[in-house]
C-alpha cells in the first residue's frame, strides 16, 4: 500500500513537472520573441539612450511621448509697439485657432512714418529652427532677426509660428506654413492688404525652418494657381536641415559639434519623423530616389533657390548636395558657403546677419 502510494505521487510529481516543462517550451519556443515593449519601457529606453541630448536640448521626456520644454531656457518676447525705438514695428495675428498657429508681422518703421511714398513691400515668409521641436517666432533671437530683416530689407516679414513635434510630427509644420500662405493671399491682415506686395513673395526659413520653407514650397509650387494672386518668387535655405542614415564627410568630422552633435541631431529625428520612418525618408533625406518630381515644376515656374551654408556646420556636406541636385534639375540655384561658421551662425551673429542681408538683397533684385 505504501508502494502504491509512493509511485501515485512519484507519477503525479511527473506529470506536473511535464506540465509545466511543456507550458515553457510553448512560451519560449513559439511566441515571438521580439515583441515591443509598453511604451512607457520605451519611454525609459529612449531617455537612456539620449540622456545627454535631452539635457542638452533643455527638454524632459512624457511617459506619453510628448516633451516638457523647460521654461527658463525657452523665453518669448512680445512684439514692438509703433512707440517703440526700433526700425521695426512688429504684431501677431492669429492663423489657425485650432491649431493654435499665428504670424509676427514686422515692418520697417519709415513705412508706418508717412515720410516714405507708401509703395508695396515685398512680402518675405520667414520659419523659425529649432529642430522642428523647439522656438518660437516669439524667441528672442528670431523676433531681433525678423526685425532687423524688416529694416534692413525694405520688406514686409511674416514669420509663422508653427507646431512643433513630437506632439505634431512631420508633415504638420509643412501644412501650417501653407496654411499661413493662403492666410496672406487672403489679405487676412491689414498690414498684408496695406503694404504687401503679393507679386512677390520669398519663402525663407533657417535650420529645420529651411526644411520647411523647402518642403512647403514643393507643395506650394504644385498648388500655385490655388495660390494667386500671391506669386512666390523663390526660396531661401538658411543652412537647412537634412539628414540620412549614411553619416556625410561633415557630419563625422563634426560628430562632437558644440551646436549640433550626432546623439542630439538623432533624437530631434527621431521626435520629428512620422511614426516608424528613418532618415531615409524624404521629408529627412530631399536627395532619395534622385529627388521629388515637384523640383522639375520649380524650375519650370522659374524659382530662383538660395543655399546657404558654412563648412563649420555638419549639415554643410548635405546642404552642398541638395544645392548640386537641384542645380543638376535646371533650377537656378544661387549658393553662399562661409568659413569654419557653426550652424546657427548667420542669425546669431550680427557680422554674418549682415552677408546675409546683402545677399537676400542680391537675391531679390
Amino acid at each position: 500500500m505504501i508502494r502504491l502510494i509512493t509511485t501515485a505521487t512519484t507519477t503525479s510529481s511527473l506529470l506536473i513537472f511535464l506540465a509545466f516543462f511543456l507550458l515553457f517550451c510553448i512560451f519560449f519556443f513559439f511566441l515571438p520573441q521580439n515583441q515591443p515593449l509598453p511604451q512607457s519601457k520605451m519611454a525609459d529606453s529612449h531617455s537612456g539612450k539620449y540622456s545627454n541630448a535631452y539635457k542638452r536640448l533643455h527638454i524632459v521626456p512624457n511617459p506619453d511621448g510628448t516633451i516638457t520644454r523647460l521654461p527658463d531656457f525657452f523665453p518669448t518676447v512680445p512684439p514692438n509697439s509703433s512707440s517703440s525705438s526700433t526700425h521695426s514695428v512688429s504684431k501677431d495675428a492669429p492663423i489657425n485657432h485650432v491649431n493654435r498657429t499665428w504670424a509676427r508681422l514686422f515692418l520697417p518703421r519709415e513705412a508706418l512714418s508717412g515720410s516714405h511714398p507708401k509703395s508695396k513691400l515685398p512680402i518675405l515668409v520667414f520659419v523659425h529652427g529649432g529642430g522642428f521641436i523647439l522656438c518660437s517666432a516669439a524667441d528672442p533671437l528670431f523676433h531681433g532677426f525678423c526685425a532687423d530683416a524688416a529694416s534692413r530689407l525694405g520688406a514686409l516679414i511674416v514669420s509663422i509660428e508653427y507646431r512643433l513635434a513630437p506632439e505634431h510630427r512631420l508633415p504638420a509644420p509643412y501644412d501650417d506654413v501653407l496654411e499661413a500662405l493662403t492666410w496672406v493671399r487672403d489679405g487676412k491682415d491689414g498690414w498684408v492688404r496695406e503694404y504687401g506686395d503679393l507679386s512677390r513673395c520669398v519663402l525663407m526659413g533657417e535650420s529645420a525652418g529651411g526644411n520647411i520653407v523647402y518642403n512647403a514650397g514643393l507643395m506650394a509650387a504644385h498648388r500655385v494657381e490655388d495660390l494667386k494672386p500671391l506669386i512666390i518668387k523663390g526660396l531661401v535655405l538658411i543652412q537647412p536641415y537634412f539628414g540620412g542614415l549614411e553619416l556625410t564627410g561633415s557630419e563625422l568630422r563634426l560628430a562632437n559639434d558644440v551646436v549640433l552633435p550626432l546623439d542630439v541631431n538623432e533624437l530631434m529625428w527621431s521626435m520629428a519623423l512620422p511614426v516608424g520612418a528613418n532618415r531615409s525618408h524624404e521629408y529627412c533625406n530631399p536627395t532619395v530616389g534622385g529627388g521629388s518630381d515637384l523640383l522639375d515644376r520649380v524650375r519650370d515656374l522659374g524659382w530662383r533657390v538660395a543655399v546657404l551654408a558654412s563648412d563649420g556646420d555638419p549639415l554643410f556636406d548635405r546642404d552642398v548636395e541638395l544645392a548640386k541636385l537641384m542645380e543638376k534639375k535646371g533650377i537656378k540655384v544661387k549658393s553662399m558657403q562661409s568659413k569654419c561658421d557653426s550652424h546657427g551662425v548667420f542669425v546669431s551673429d550680427h557680422t554674418k546677419r549682415k552677408d546675409l542681408y546683402n545677399f537676400v538683397m542680391e537675391f531679390l533684385s
